[in-house]
Protein backbone atom coordinates (compact mmCIF):
# COMPACT_ATOMS: atom_id res chain seq x y z
CA UNK A 1 0.00 0.00 0.00
CA UNK A 2 1.50 3.72 -1.10
CA UNK A 3 0.72 6.68 0.08
CA UNK A 4 -0.89 9.06 -2.10
CA UNK A 5 0.70 12.29 -1.28
CA UNK A 6 3.79 13.83 -2.69
CA UNK A 7 6.69 12.33 -2.00
CA UNK A 8 9.48 12.45 -4.59
CA UNK A 9 7.93 9.68 -6.61
CA UNK A 10 9.09 7.45 -3.59
CA UNK A 11 6.45 6.00 -2.19
CA UNK A 12 6.80 3.75 0.64
CA UNK A 13 4.60 0.48 0.55
CA UNK A 14 4.18 -2.60 2.45
CA UNK A 15 3.14 -6.23 1.86
CA UNK A 16 1.57 -8.65 4.16
CA UNK A 17 -0.17 -11.59 3.75
CA UNK A 18 -4.14 -11.32 4.34
CA UNK A 19 -4.76 -14.40 5.63
CA UNK A 20 -2.73 -13.60 8.85
CA UNK A 21 -3.16 -9.80 8.86
CA UNK A 22 -6.06 -7.77 8.75
CA UNK A 23 -4.63 -3.77 8.05
CA UNK A 24 -6.61 -1.23 10.24
CA UNK A 25 -5.63 1.71 9.32
CA UNK A 26 -2.32 3.39 7.27
CA UNK A 27 -1.60 7.37 7.70
CA UNK A 28 1.55 9.48 7.50
CA UNK A 29 3.22 10.05 11.06
CA UNK A 30 3.73 13.50 9.73
CA UNK A 31 3.24 15.96 12.59
CA UNK A 32 7.06 15.83 14.17
CA UNK A 33 9.14 18.49 15.78
CA UNK A 34 12.65 18.88 16.69
CA UNK A 35 15.70 20.50 17.17
CA UNK A 36 17.29 21.11 14.21
CA UNK A 37 16.11 24.58 12.83
CA UNK A 38 14.42 22.44 10.13
CA UNK A 39 10.71 21.57 8.97
CA UNK A 40 10.13 18.07 9.74
CA UNK A 41 8.94 17.79 5.88
CA UNK A 42 12.51 19.44 4.51
CA UNK A 43 13.81 16.56 7.05
CA UNK A 44 11.84 13.65 5.36
CA UNK A 45 13.44 14.46 2.11
CA UNK A 46 10.10 17.63 2.00
CA UNK A 47 7.29 15.14 2.49
CA UNK A 48 8.31 11.71 2.23
CA UNK A 49 7.08 11.05 5.60
CA UNK A 50 6.73 7.57 7.64
CA UNK A 51 4.23 5.75 7.12
CA UNK A 52 2.58 3.12 10.05
CA UNK A 53 0.27 0.39 8.80
CA UNK A 54 -1.84 -0.60 12.24
CA UNK A 55 -2.57 -4.74 12.16
CA UNK A 56 -4.41 -7.26 14.09
CA UNK A 57 -3.01 -10.58 13.98
CA UNK A 58 -5.46 -13.34 14.65
CA UNK A 59 -4.53 -16.38 16.56
CA UNK A 60 -7.58 -18.50 17.19
CA UNK A 61 -9.43 -16.50 19.68
CA UNK A 62 -6.44 -14.14 20.35
CA UNK A 63 -5.76 -10.38 18.50
CA UNK A 64 -2.99 -9.03 18.78
CA UNK A 65 -3.04 -5.66 17.54
CA UNK A 66 0.24 -3.89 16.45
CA UNK A 67 2.00 -1.69 13.87
CA UNK A 68 4.63 -1.25 11.44
CA UNK A 69 6.49 1.97 10.36
CA UNK A 70 8.18 2.03 6.92
CA UNK A 71 10.78 4.72 6.56
CA UNK A 72 12.93 6.10 3.85
CA UNK A 73 15.50 8.41 5.11
CA UNK A 74 17.18 11.15 3.32
CA UNK A 75 20.24 9.85 1.57
CA UNK A 76 23.75 10.47 0.70
CA UNK A 77 26.65 11.18 2.93
CA UNK A 78 27.13 14.92 3.52
CA UNK A 79 26.70 16.83 6.08
CA UNK A 80 23.49 18.44 5.49
CA UNK A 81 21.74 15.13 4.83
CA UNK A 82 23.23 13.68 7.86
CA UNK A 83 21.61 16.88 9.78
CA UNK A 84 18.46 15.91 7.79
CA UNK A 85 18.32 12.26 9.36
CA UNK A 86 18.95 13.55 12.64
CA UNK A 87 16.02 16.10 12.87
CA UNK A 88 13.60 13.33 11.42
CA UNK A 89 14.50 11.04 13.86
CA UNK A 90 14.00 13.60 16.30
CA UNK A 91 11.11 14.17 15.22
CA UNK A 92 9.58 10.62 14.59
CA UNK A 93 10.79 9.53 18.19
CA UNK A 94 8.72 12.62 19.96
CA UNK A 95 5.65 11.20 17.89
CA UNK A 96 6.26 7.54 19.49
CA UNK A 97 7.19 9.09 22.42
CA UNK A 98 3.70 10.79 23.31
CA UNK A 99 0.72 9.03 24.35
CA UNK A 100 -0.63 7.62 21.32
CA UNK A 101 1.63 5.70 20.75
CA UNK A 102 4.13 5.15 24.08
CA UNK A 103 2.52 1.77 24.83
CA UNK A 104 2.14 0.27 21.25
CA UNK A 105 3.63 -2.55 19.52
CA UNK A 106 5.84 -1.51 17.05
CA UNK A 107 8.63 -2.14 14.29
CA UNK A 108 10.53 0.46 12.41
CA UNK A 109 11.88 -0.95 9.43
CA UNK A 110 12.96 0.74 6.08
CA UNK A 111 16.20 2.47 4.30
CA UNK A 112 17.51 4.33 7.20
CA UNK A 113 20.11 5.44 4.95
CA UNK A 114 22.54 5.37 8.07
CA UNK A 115 23.83 3.15 10.45
CA UNK A 116 22.88 2.34 13.96
CA UNK A 117 26.43 2.92 15.40
CA UNK A 118 28.30 5.81 14.00
CA UNK A 119 27.32 7.04 10.68
CA UNK A 120 28.39 7.07 6.91
CA UNK A 121 29.06 10.78 7.71
CA UNK A 122 32.85 10.59 7.73
CA UNK A 123 32.52 14.45 9.90
CA UNK A 124 29.81 12.51 12.32
CA UNK A 125 31.07 10.00 15.21
CA UNK A 126 27.29 9.35 15.97
CA UNK A 127 24.27 7.79 14.54
CA UNK A 128 21.37 9.95 13.60
CA UNK A 129 19.24 7.50 15.10
CA UNK A 130 21.04 7.48 18.49
CA UNK A 131 18.32 8.76 20.46
CA UNK A 132 16.63 5.52 19.57
CA UNK A 133 19.63 3.61 20.19
CA UNK A 134 20.17 5.35 23.73
CA UNK A 135 16.66 4.90 24.85
CA UNK A 136 17.24 1.07 26.14
CA UNK A 137 14.07 0.86 27.88
CA UNK A 138 12.13 1.65 25.23
CA UNK A 139 13.52 0.46 22.03
CA UNK A 140 15.57 -2.16 20.91
CA UNK A 141 17.75 -2.29 17.60
CA UNK A 142 18.07 -5.74 16.21
CA UNK A 143 20.32 -4.81 13.34
CA UNK A 144 22.77 -2.88 14.63
CA UNK A 145 25.17 -5.54 14.93
CA UNK A 146 24.98 -6.74 11.13
CA UNK A 147 27.38 -5.97 8.15
CA UNK A 148 27.34 -5.58 4.88
CA UNK A 149 30.20 -7.18 2.93
CA UNK A 150 29.76 -5.13 -0.28
CA UNK A 151 30.36 -2.03 0.87
CA UNK A 152 32.18 -3.35 4.19
CA UNK A 153 29.75 -1.25 6.55
CA UNK A 154 27.06 -1.59 8.86
CA UNK A 155 23.58 -2.05 7.28
CA UNK A 156 21.49 0.87 6.00
CA UNK A 157 18.47 -1.12 6.55
CA UNK A 158 17.52 -1.60 9.87
CA UNK A 159 14.99 -2.75 12.32
CA UNK A 160 14.13 -0.97 15.39
CA UNK A 161 11.46 -1.80 17.74
CA UNK A 162 9.73 -1.20 21.04
CA UNK A 163 10.12 -3.05 24.41
CA UNK A 164 6.56 -4.13 24.16
CA UNK A 165 7.97 -6.31 21.24
CA UNK A 166 11.05 -7.93 22.83
CA UNK A 167 9.71 -10.58 24.13
CA UNK A 168 8.00 -11.79 21.32
CA UNK A 169 11.05 -11.33 18.92
CA UNK A 170 12.98 -14.67 18.35
CA UNK A 171 16.96 -14.06 19.54
CA UNK A 172 19.42 -14.43 16.68
CA UNK A 173 16.86 -14.70 14.25
CA UNK A 174 17.55 -11.43 12.12
CA UNK A 175 19.51 -11.72 9.42
CA UNK A 176 20.66 -10.55 5.84
CA UNK A 177 18.49 -12.39 3.19
CA UNK A 178 21.38 -13.36 0.53
CA UNK A 179 19.21 -16.69 -0.25
CA UNK A 180 16.86 -14.25 -1.85
CA UNK A 181 19.17 -12.02 -3.44
CA UNK A 182 20.93 -14.79 -5.02
CA UNK A 183 18.20 -16.55 -6.84
CA UNK A 184 18.09 -13.29 -9.11
CA UNK A 185 20.53 -13.06 -11.76
CA UNK A 186 22.58 -9.90 -11.54
CA UNK A 187 20.88 -8.90 -8.82
CA UNK A 188 23.04 -5.43 -7.85
CA UNK A 189 22.71 -4.47 -11.23
CA UNK A 190 19.09 -5.34 -11.98
CA UNK A 191 16.78 -4.99 -8.69
CA UNK A 192 19.01 -3.15 -5.61
CA UNK A 193 22.23 -3.09 -4.09
CA UNK A 194 20.37 -3.59 -0.92
CA UNK A 195 19.91 -7.23 0.76
CA UNK A 196 16.53 -7.49 2.52
CA UNK A 197 16.55 -7.48 5.72
CA UNK A 198 14.47 -10.37 8.01
CA UNK A 199 13.52 -10.81 12.06
CA UNK A 200 11.14 -13.73 13.12
CA UNK A 201 8.24 -13.21 15.96
CA UNK A 202 6.60 -15.29 17.66
CA UNK A 203 2.97 -14.94 19.21
CA UNK A 204 0.73 -17.32 20.77
CA UNK A 205 -2.67 -17.59 21.53
CA UNK A 206 -4.14 -17.14 24.85
CA UNK A 207 -5.92 -19.76 24.43
CA UNK A 208 -3.38 -23.28 23.39
CA UNK A 209 -6.39 -25.29 22.41
CA UNK A 210 -7.57 -22.57 19.57
CA UNK A 211 -6.23 -24.73 16.40
CA UNK A 212 -5.61 -28.59 16.07
CA UNK A 213 -3.78 -29.70 13.52
CA UNK A 214 -5.81 -32.38 11.22
CA UNK A 215 -4.33 -35.76 10.63
CA UNK A 216 -7.23 -37.94 9.33
CA UNK A 217 -6.97 -41.28 7.45
CA UNK A 218 -9.51 -43.48 5.28
CA UNK A 219 -8.31 -46.90 3.94
CA UNK A 220 -11.46 -47.41 2.20
CA UNK A 221 -10.72 -51.18 3.65
CA UNK A 222 -14.27 -51.67 4.97
CA UNK A 223 -16.70 -48.78 3.35
CA UNK A 224 -16.64 -45.44 1.86
CA UNK A 225 -16.43 -43.98 5.22
CA UNK A 226 -17.62 -40.59 5.78
CA UNK A 227 -17.35 -40.29 1.89
CA UNK A 228 -20.48 -39.24 0.12
CA UNK A 229 -20.75 -40.84 -3.64
CA UNK A 230 -23.10 -39.22 -5.79
CA UNK A 231 -24.32 -40.32 -9.44
CA UNK A 232 -24.77 -37.05 -11.44
CA UNK A 233 -24.82 -39.60 -14.76
CA UNK A 234 -24.94 -43.36 -15.66
CA UNK A 235 -26.76 -46.22 -13.31
CA UNK A 236 -23.09 -46.88 -12.41
CA UNK A 237 -21.49 -45.06 -9.42
CA UNK A 238 -18.69 -45.42 -6.45
CA UNK A 239 -18.49 -48.23 -4.32
CA UNK A 240 -15.88 -49.95 -1.82
CA UNK A 241 -14.22 -53.77 -1.68
CA UNK A 242 -11.88 -54.57 0.97
CA UNK A 243 -9.18 -55.45 -1.40
CA UNK A 244 -9.70 -52.17 -3.92
CA UNK A 245 -10.83 -49.69 -1.93
CA UNK A 246 -13.17 -47.29 -3.19
CA UNK A 247 -13.85 -47.91 -6.93
CA UNK A 248 -16.00 -46.71 -9.37
CA UNK A 249 -16.24 -48.34 -13.54
CA UNK A 250 -18.28 -47.75 -16.13
CA UNK A 251 -18.35 -50.72 -17.92
CA UNK A 252 -20.54 -53.18 -17.17
CA UNK A 253 -22.75 -55.96 -19.15
CA UNK A 254 -19.82 -55.55 -21.60
CA UNK A 255 -20.51 -52.13 -22.55
CA UNK A 256 -18.89 -48.85 -22.29
CA UNK A 257 -21.42 -46.34 -20.18
CA UNK A 258 -21.11 -42.89 -20.00
CA UNK A 259 -21.08 -41.68 -15.99
CA UNK A 260 -20.28 -38.67 -13.88
CA UNK A 261 -19.72 -40.31 -10.80
CA UNK A 262 -18.23 -37.98 -7.56
CA UNK A 263 -16.86 -39.09 -4.23
CA UNK A 264 -17.02 -36.45 -1.58
CA UNK A 265 -14.96 -35.75 1.69
CA UNK A 266 -16.01 -35.02 5.02
CA UNK A 267 -16.00 -31.06 5.63
CA UNK A 268 -12.82 -30.16 6.92
CA UNK A 269 -13.08 -26.50 8.89
CA UNK A 270 -9.24 -25.23 7.51
CA UNK A 271 -10.24 -21.86 8.72
CA UNK A 272 -6.81 -21.66 11.30
CA UNK A 273 -4.93 -23.75 9.50
CA UNK A 274 -1.79 -22.70 7.47
CA UNK A 275 -1.41 -25.23 4.61
CA UNK A 276 -2.88 -29.00 4.20
CA UNK A 277 -1.99 -31.37 2.15
CA UNK A 278 -3.53 -34.62 0.56
CA UNK A 279 -2.25 -37.78 -0.81
CA UNK A 280 -3.86 -41.09 -1.77
CA UNK A 281 -3.05 -44.34 -3.24
CA UNK A 282 -4.44 -45.49 -7.04
CA UNK A 283 -4.65 -47.61 -9.96
CA UNK A 284 -6.57 -47.55 -13.04
CA UNK A 285 -7.07 -49.60 -15.78
CA UNK A 286 -8.48 -50.00 -19.03
CA UNK A 287 -7.82 -45.99 -19.84
CA UNK A 288 -5.21 -46.25 -22.18
CA UNK A 289 -5.59 -42.90 -24.27
CA UNK A 290 -3.87 -40.19 -22.32
CA UNK A 291 -6.41 -37.22 -23.05
CA UNK A 292 -9.41 -39.05 -21.73
CA UNK A 293 -7.60 -40.64 -18.69
CA UNK A 294 -6.09 -37.05 -17.31
CA UNK A 295 -9.93 -35.84 -18.42
CA UNK A 296 -12.09 -39.08 -16.87
CA UNK A 297 -10.27 -39.04 -13.31
CA UNK A 298 -9.65 -35.73 -11.78
CA UNK A 299 -9.91 -34.31 -8.07
CA UNK A 300 -11.66 -30.85 -6.81
CA UNK A 301 -11.57 -28.93 -4.38
CA UNK A 302 -14.75 -26.57 -2.78
CA UNK A 303 -15.79 -24.53 -0.08
CA UNK A 304 -19.41 -24.11 -0.60
CA UNK A 305 -20.62 -27.75 -0.95
CA UNK A 306 -23.51 -28.89 1.16
CA UNK A 307 -25.47 -32.10 0.09
CA UNK A 308 -27.02 -33.15 -3.11
CA UNK A 309 -25.86 -32.21 -6.52
CA UNK A 310 -22.14 -31.25 -6.80
CA UNK A 311 -22.99 -29.31 -9.46
CA UNK A 312 -24.93 -27.11 -7.50
CA UNK A 313 -21.61 -25.97 -5.71
CA UNK A 314 -17.99 -23.85 -6.81
CA UNK A 315 -15.42 -26.81 -7.88
CA UNK A 316 -11.94 -25.75 -8.31
CA UNK A 317 -9.53 -28.55 -10.05
CA UNK A 318 -6.26 -29.88 -8.08
CA UNK A 319 -3.47 -31.31 -9.93
CA UNK A 320 -2.86 -35.11 -9.38
CA UNK A 321 0.97 -34.99 -9.13
CA UNK A 322 0.85 -38.86 -10.43
CA UNK A 323 -0.93 -40.58 -12.51
CA UNK A 324 -1.53 -44.59 -13.22
CA UNK A 325 -0.70 -45.40 -16.69
CA UNK A 326 -4.16 -46.90 -17.48
CA UNK A 327 -2.83 -50.26 -18.26
CA UNK A 328 -3.26 -52.79 -15.01
CA UNK A 329 -4.00 -52.81 -11.11
CA UNK A 330 -0.78 -51.57 -10.06
CA UNK A 331 -1.20 -49.21 -7.51
CA UNK A 332 1.05 -45.83 -7.45
CA UNK A 333 1.21 -42.84 -5.04
CA UNK A 334 -0.49 -39.62 -5.95
CA UNK A 335 2.35 -37.87 -4.40
CA UNK A 336 1.73 -35.24 -1.78
CA UNK A 337 -0.75 -32.48 -3.53
CA UNK A 338 -0.17 -29.02 -1.32
CA UNK A 339 -3.74 -27.51 -1.27
CA UNK A 340 -3.26 -23.42 -1.76
CA UNK A 341 -3.80 -21.06 0.95
CA UNK A 342 -6.81 -19.83 -0.59
CA UNK A 343 -8.49 -22.90 0.71
CA UNK A 344 -7.50 -22.32 4.41
CA UNK A 345 -11.59 -21.89 4.75
CA UNK A 346 -14.12 -23.52 6.89
CA UNK A 347 -16.24 -26.35 5.23
CA UNK A 348 -13.48 -27.50 2.57
CA UNK A 349 -14.24 -30.71 0.62
CA UNK A 350 -12.11 -32.71 -2.00
CA UNK A 351 -13.77 -35.08 -4.30
CA UNK A 352 -12.67 -37.30 -6.88
CA UNK A 353 -14.79 -37.18 -10.43
CA UNK A 354 -15.28 -40.10 -12.57
CA UNK A 355 -16.24 -39.76 -15.98
CA UNK A 356 -16.80 -42.75 -18.39
CA UNK A 357 -18.16 -42.35 -22.60
CA UNK A 358 -19.58 -45.31 -25.06
CA UNK A 359 -15.31 -45.34 -26.21
CA UNK A 360 -13.64 -45.26 -23.13
CA UNK A 361 -14.72 -46.76 -19.38
CA UNK A 362 -12.03 -47.18 -16.92
CA UNK A 363 -11.74 -48.58 -13.73
CA UNK A 364 -10.54 -46.28 -10.88
CA UNK A 365 -9.44 -47.57 -7.87
CA UNK A 366 -7.95 -45.54 -4.19
CA UNK A 367 -7.31 -46.50 -1.05
CA UNK A 368 -5.12 -45.24 1.98
CA UNK A 369 -6.09 -41.61 1.51
CA UNK A 370 -3.84 -39.32 4.33
CA UNK A 371 -5.19 -35.81 4.19
CA UNK A 372 -2.99 -33.38 7.30
CA UNK A 373 -3.44 -29.88 8.07
CA UNK A 374 -0.97 -27.63 9.97
CA UNK A 375 -1.45 -24.75 12.57
CA UNK A 376 -0.27 -21.14 12.45
CA UNK A 377 3.22 -20.70 11.92
CA UNK A 378 3.36 -18.04 14.88
CA UNK A 379 2.82 -21.69 16.36
CA UNK A 380 6.02 -23.38 15.31
CA UNK A 381 7.57 -25.06 17.75
CA UNK A 382 10.98 -23.67 17.36
CA UNK A 383 14.05 -21.39 15.52
CA UNK A 384 16.79 -21.80 18.10
CA UNK A 385 19.59 -23.68 17.10
CA UNK A 386 19.37 -25.46 20.67
CA UNK A 387 15.94 -27.31 19.17
CA UNK A 388 17.02 -30.94 20.29
CA UNK A 389 14.31 -32.03 16.67
CA UNK A 390 15.70 -29.97 14.07
CA UNK A 391 19.35 -27.06 14.26
CA UNK A 392 21.52 -25.64 11.77
CA UNK A 393 25.24 -25.72 11.46
CA UNK A 394 27.83 -24.98 8.99
CA UNK A 395 25.53 -23.89 6.64
CA UNK A 396 23.81 -27.47 7.07
CA UNK A 397 20.37 -28.39 8.72
CA UNK A 398 20.53 -31.74 10.91
CA UNK A 399 17.43 -33.06 11.67
CA UNK A 400 16.97 -35.53 14.32
CA UNK A 401 14.65 -38.76 13.89
CA UNK A 402 13.51 -41.16 16.02
CA UNK A 403 11.47 -43.13 13.25
CA UNK A 404 10.63 -43.12 9.37
CA UNK A 405 8.95 -40.03 8.30
CA UNK A 406 8.76 -37.05 5.51
CA UNK A 407 10.77 -34.17 5.59
CA UNK A 408 10.02 -30.92 3.15
CA UNK A 409 12.65 -27.97 3.56
CA UNK A 410 11.92 -24.86 2.29
CA UNK A 411 13.32 -21.72 1.73
CA UNK A 412 12.20 -18.06 2.12
CA UNK A 413 10.66 -17.79 -1.44
CA UNK A 414 8.57 -21.36 -0.88
CA UNK A 415 10.94 -22.74 -3.21
CA UNK A 416 11.56 -26.46 -1.88
CA UNK A 417 14.71 -27.88 -1.51
CA UNK A 418 14.05 -31.48 -0.54
CA UNK A 419 11.26 -33.68 -0.17
CA UNK A 420 12.29 -37.16 1.01
CA UNK A 421 11.46 -39.63 3.91
CA UNK A 422 14.15 -40.34 6.09
CA UNK A 423 14.40 -43.02 9.09
CA UNK A 424 17.74 -41.94 10.62
CA UNK A 425 19.11 -39.12 11.79
CA UNK A 426 20.15 -36.84 8.63
CA UNK A 427 22.51 -33.39 7.51
CA UNK A 428 21.15 -31.43 4.31
CA UNK A 429 23.42 -28.96 3.06
CA UNK A 430 22.03 -25.50 2.41
CA UNK A 431 24.04 -22.94 0.00
CA UNK A 432 22.54 -19.52 1.52
CA UNK A 433 22.54 -18.00 5.09
CA UNK A 434 18.84 -17.51 5.36
CA UNK A 435 15.90 -18.46 7.20
CA UNK A 436 14.15 -22.07 6.23
CA UNK A 437 11.26 -23.94 6.48
CA UNK A 438 11.54 -26.98 8.04
CA UNK A 439 8.76 -29.58 7.95
CA UNK A 440 8.73 -33.17 9.75
CA UNK A 441 5.79 -34.91 9.15
CA UNK A 442 3.00 -32.87 10.48
CA UNK A 443 5.40 -30.59 12.28
CA UNK A 444 7.39 -27.60 10.84
CA UNK A 445 9.89 -25.44 12.25
CA UNK A 446 11.71 -22.32 11.28
CA UNK A 447 15.55 -22.53 11.06
CA UNK A 448 17.93 -19.35 11.26
CA UNK A 449 21.16 -20.53 8.68
CA UNK A 450 23.93 -17.94 9.31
Amino acid sequence: MATTHTNCGQNQGIIYKKFHLQLVNSSLLSNGANSQGNSYYYNWTNGRYPVIHDFVLTIGSTNIPFSIINIHAKAMSDETSYSRRLGASEGLKGILDGTNYNTSKIIITGDFNDYLIGSQTSSYSNSPYKNFMDDTENYQSLTSSLTDPYYSSPVIDNIIITNELASHHVANSTIRETSATNTISNYRNTTSDHTPISALFRFTSNNPTDCQAIDYSESFASSLGDFIPYSVEGTQTWHWRNIYGAYVSGYASSTNNPNEDWLISPAFDLSDKESGSLSFEHALNYAQEANERASNHTLWISTNYTEGDPKNANWTQLSIPTMPLGTSWTYVNSGSINLPSQWMKENVRFAFKYMATSSMAGTWEIKNLLFNATCEPVAIPSISNDNKVVFAQNRNITVLLEHETSIRIFNILGNTLYNDTRSENSVFPVSQAGIYLVCIGNECYKIAVR
